[in-house]
């Protein structure tokens, strides 16, 4: 979906900000590099959108927000912890989006600072029992589905589906656990909490596994909803 400018012949693309990942290399400190799965990217280009990486940079955090229609806290390497640059950086970044009502989705890590951010807990480990063995990371790619979800029937995520249960993908060794300002939506065997929707102004969306790998009409409308409430911000402002 797509909104016409004023300028004739030209079609604004909803802008999507996306956070990146840090490494940091051995060597100078001008040596690390901001890294971004173009999957993501791809993904967020298929659904409409047009894709922007967003820096660690606090103080621009307000003029980037006023140029985007939305924004996506990815993920980050499974069973690491994000660098205290970037942890900092999100929660400002999310309280900011929050407080101007814009869409705001998370994939993974995502979803876990979200979650966090609204009063949940982070917790560094999966349930040794409870709903048998569930595959929260097969292997190193999440590129086939792993293991089922139960969807809340009076979920936004229910309509999407059509349905209440469906299987994703997974690449993760952490999870948000506790209450907050969210309702969870969906939730694994184990009850490993998969999603989640805010409790907040504006949309907000946090999901455990990775619907940019598109493995489903599930993920891709996922994406593609996501896109169209953008579009639908930005025509109310």
């Amino acid at each position: 979906m797509t909104v016409s400018t004023q300028d004739a012949g030209v079609r604004r693309l909803p802008v999507i900000l996306l956070t990146p990942d840090l490494t940091i290399q051995p060597g100078p400190w001008s040596e690390r590099q901001y890294i971004v799965r173009a999957n993501y990217m791809e993904a967020i280009r298929e659904a409409g959108g047009l894709p922007l990486i967003l820096p660690y940079e606090e103080e621009t955090i307000d003029a980037a927000l006023a140029l985007a229609d939305g924004v996506v806290i990815t993920g980050t390497t499974p069973g690491v912890e994000v660098e205290p640059q970037r942890r900092d950086f999100e929660r400002a970044l999310v309280g900011r989006v929050l407080d101007a009502g814009k869409p705001l989705l998370g994939i993974c890590h995502g979803m876990q600072l979200i979650g966090e951010f609204l009063g949940g807990t982070f917790v560094a480990d999966l349930p040794k029992t409870g709903g048998g063995v569930i595959p929260h990371k097969p292997s190193e790619v999440p590129d086939h589905l792993a293991h089922a979800i139960f969807v809340d029937p009076e979920s936004k995520l229910a309509l999407l589906l059509g349905e209440t249960e469906t299987s994703v993908n997974s690449l993760h060794l952490h999870r948000l656990g506790g209450d907050g300002r969210f309702r969870v939506v969906a939730s694994a065997p184990d009850g490993v909490i998969e999603a989640f929707e805010g409790l907040t102004s504006g949309f907000c969306l946090g999901v455990q596994w990775h619907p940019e790998y598109r493995l489903t009409g599930f993920d891709q409308d996922i994406l593609q909803d996501f896109v169209e409430r953008c579009v639908a911000q930005h025509e109310r402002l």
